[in-house]
């Protein structure tokens, strides 16, 4: 499998240095030190020259081009994957001071793992490539490291999470099996959460992403009834907490409806009581009160933004009612959307590549 997903490194790929604790800094970050101190002694008798060339070149430029502006070259944008409809899809755009921020993490996720290699630390430096958009560079990272931890079913988790997010979803079911099989044994433990919700508490685990992503790219492959005995075994088993159990019971509930297993499908509904101790996933909460009848289509259709998940939700209940017109505007709406990587554009675009 891993010798299948990996592929040549390009020239414009960075070369890294690789020690006993996984994927180290660029090799050009690596020798910076030592080219500082070994061009600088030249520092000193070049200054003059490079004065008076200076003053020559700036003379020569303005009389050739007195007012011609220079303007900055407009940044091309990356793609990064191409949807299950054929679209290219860039990276996301990041306002500068969210980019800059994301930035730091990363620089820090890296030195702390040359500080201290170990698999943990080699998992975030990709988690923080991707929360960047990066999605290639953090697929490279993670294959590159489980060269180093061959058994990681963390590492596969991520490196799974990935795949989907670029649309390898046959890669992405092999990976995600083998770290199921791989996690079999282990301690289902809560994942470290790289960007906590409002009570910044991690509500999600291993085993949990696990199955929840493997059952996703099901979903997105039309195998209802893999994903929805995926799911359920994420709420019933996994879910430590109300916020991991709704979303695994939206997903199970609209999985096992198209399975044709009607009766399981409800009876999914019934694992939360009527005032969940919901945080994060306020979406999924709606879209299963919705479901119960506690909670209108009309009051959620009347909001002016709504994310993805929950337009998702919405398109499959008009389209299970009868109003598969508006339910498929839905969908190729949200195909528009510049989140794409959110799991409820994956599912738009799924839906609409198997018409």
């Amino acid at each position: 499998m891993l010798l299948a997903l990996l592929t040549p490194t390009c020239r414009t790929c960075p070369r890294t240095t690789t020690t006993a604790g996984g994927p180290r800094r660029p090799l050009a970050a690596a020798l910076r030190g030592r080219l500082t101190s070994a061009v600088s002694w030249s520092v000193g008798w070049n200054i003059s020259w490079a004065f008076t060339l200076g003053w020559a070149l700036a003379i020569g430029s303005t009389v050739g081009c007195a007012s011609a502006p220079v303007e900055a070259p407009t940044p091309v944008p990356r793609l990064e994957a191409t949807s299950l409809l054929g679209a290219p899809l860039t990276a996301p755009p990041l306002s500068e001071v969210t980019e800059r921020r994301l930035e730091l993490d990363l620089e820090s996720a890296r030195l702390a793992l040359e500080d201290a290699p170990s698999e943990q630390r080699t998992i975030w430096v990709g988690r923080r490539l991707g929360y960047l958009g990066r999605y290639d560079e953090a697929i490279r990272w993670y294959l590159a490291a489980l060269v180093q931890y061959p058994d990681s079913y963390r590492l596969r988790r991520h490196l799974g999470h990935r795949l989907i997010t670029v649309r390898r979803l046959d890669d992405a079911i092999g990976v995600l099996t083998e770290a199921r099989r791989l996690a079999a044994a282990a301690t289902n433990r809560i994942e470290p959460d790289g960007a906590p919700g409002p009570e910044g508490e991690p509500r999600s685990t291993t085993h949990g992403n696990i199955d929840y992503h493997l059952a996703l790219a099901y979903y997105a492959r039309g195998d209802f009834n893999a994903a929805a005995d995926l799911w359920v075994e994420c709420a019933r088993r996994w879910a430590g907490n109300d916020d991991s159990r709704v979303a695994a019971m939206h997903w199970a509930h609209v999985s096992l409806l198209r399975a044709g297993r009607q009766e399981e499908a409800r009876s999914i509904l019934d694992l939360v009581g009527r005032y969940p101790d919901v945080i994060e996933n306020v979406a999924y909460l709606e879209l299963i009160q919705l479901y119960r009848g506690e909670l209108k289509a009309g009051a959620l259709l009347a909001r002016k933004e709504r994310n993805a998940a929950l337009e998702y939700g919405l398109s499959r209940y008009l389209i299970r009612l009868g109003a598969g017109v508006d339910g498929e505007e839905s969908l190729i709406q949200l195909t528009r959307r510049p989140e794409w990587p959110a799991f409820g554009v994956l599912a738009a675009e799924a839906d609409l590549a198997a018409r």
